[in-house]
């Protein structure tokens, strides 16, 4: 009686975890979706595609100082259970090493700034970007996902977000703009990440003396994750800077447009691996994950669909006429929500539970490597963005074989 009282609890804390971390990502996104149309309208697509560039370089950095402290740190978390003492030294751990690479990557960001050429031209919006990426990595997401709390995050940055909005309406009416957007963006996420830490020392969180081998431990946890970070941004990076070279900046906001399109079923589904995460990965028996995969590939499939159908209208509401080369950059990377969904299936409840860490960095280098090289390739065929678009879609694909193909291998399903 007392064990299947205490397995509708865990089944009841999941879906809240899930709702939550759902509710967060796709109201977010609807609220991001919502004021798009007008600040691209008002900033131009020029301008705004100068943005998304100068962020896509920001993320770069952002990696390092994550360096993939988030998937471990959840973990931990779980196991420490109500242990408030271990807890405090799990969150001083990760603070203390992304604070040390903070102070390195604003040194090797000044040097870009000085010597890249897009950088330099470009030097406000990219300090303003890396600054918000830089404090955003401090937000303990982890922290919140391993407590099954996901609830404060939601609350946390959704009241922000919607406090930007009349910001934006009120300050926002040029390309000349572009810097004072980033900046309101800014703000909003250094704010978020100071009311996250007012939560944790509500929750009892506290700095913690720590020991040198703690920190080693946890960068060494950490390190497959990051070269897996690394990967997936150099991807994100290379494929938006063919588009740069190739077609302008112009067509780098279309590309943004169709990724900010698949956005809010892409949180549906890769939420269903987030929130399934501490519930699972101390109990991933074969069968269950099974389970799992059976319905994520469902799942991944019918979202697909969806969005493919609704890609013209999308386009049109949120970008007009000047964006309707995003319709078919949207129907391929649709493909995407379902190979996503898939592969995060394989690290969150077959690789992390083996402890594969490394298949997790190789697949990574797989997907990169064949996106890469098949955009380079095309591109010698047939200069349109479809051809960027189709390496990105493809090597989600190839991702997708790979996992199975490893899993199979070393049976560990």
């Amino acid at each position: 009686m007392r064990s299947d009282i205490l397995h509708r609890l865990r089944e009841t804390r999941v879906l809240e975890n899930y709702s939550y971390m759902t509710a967060l990502n796709i109201l977010s996104a609807l609220i991001g979706l919502i004021i798009y149309p007008y600040v691209i309208r008002a900033t131009g697509k020029d301008a705004f595609g100068t943005y998304v560039y100068a962020f896509t370089i920001a993320s770069f950095f952002q990696v390092l100082i994550d360096y993939g402290f988030d998937s471990p740190g959840a973990k931990a978390i779980v196991q420490a259970n109500e242990d408030v003492m271990e807890r405090s030294r799990i969150v001083t751990s990760v603070l203390l090493l992304k604070t040390g690479l903070i102070v390195i990557s604003g040194i090797l960001f000044s040097l870009c700034l000085h010597f890249i050429p897009f950088m330099h031209a470009n030097r406000l919006l990219c300090l303003i970007t890396f600054t918000q990426l830089a404090i955003g990595s401090l937000f303990p997401v982890w922290y919140f996902q391993g407590m099954k709390k996901m609830k404060w995050v939601t609350y946390i940055n959704l009241s922000l977000r919607l406090c930007t909005i009349p910001l934006i309406l009120l300050f926002i009416h040029s390309a000349q703009d572009i810097n004072s957007y980033a900046f309101i963006v800014m703000i909003s996420i250094v704010l978020g990440t100071g009311i996250a830490y007012i939560f944790l020392a509500k929750d009892g969180i506290r700095f913690a003396s720590i020991s040198s081998h703690r920190l080693k431990t946890l960068l060494s946890d950490a390190t497959p994750f990051f070269a897996t970070a690394v990967t997936g941004n150099l991807k994100s990076l290379s494929v938006k800077t063919l588009i740069k070279i190739h077609f302008g900046v112009g067509d780098v906001a279309v590309y943004d447009l169709a990724e900010k399109i698949i956005t809010i079923p892409r949180f549906f589904t890769q939420n269903i691996n987030g929130a399934l995460f501490p519930e699972v990965v101390n109990n991933a028996t074969p069968e269950r994950v099974k389970r799992i995969f059976k319905y994520e590939h469902l799942i991944g499939i019918a979202f697909t669909i969806i969005i493919a159908l609704l890609s013209y209208p999308m386009v049109l509401i949120l970008g007009g006429e000047q964006m309707m080369d995003a319709v078919w950059v949207t129907i391929m990377l649709s493909t995407t929500i379902y190979t996503w969904l898939v592969v995060g299936a394989y690290i969150n409840f077959v690789f992390i539970p083996a402890g594969k860490y490394y298949i997790i960095t190789l697949n990574q280098l797989i997907a990169f490597l064949s996106c890469v090289l098949l955009a380079y390739c095309g591109l010698f065929l047939w200069q349109d963005i479809s051809v960027v678009t189709a390496g990105v879609m493809i090597s989600g694909f190839i991702e997708m074989i790979f996992c199975r193909y490893i899993s199979k291998h070393y049976k560990l399903l």
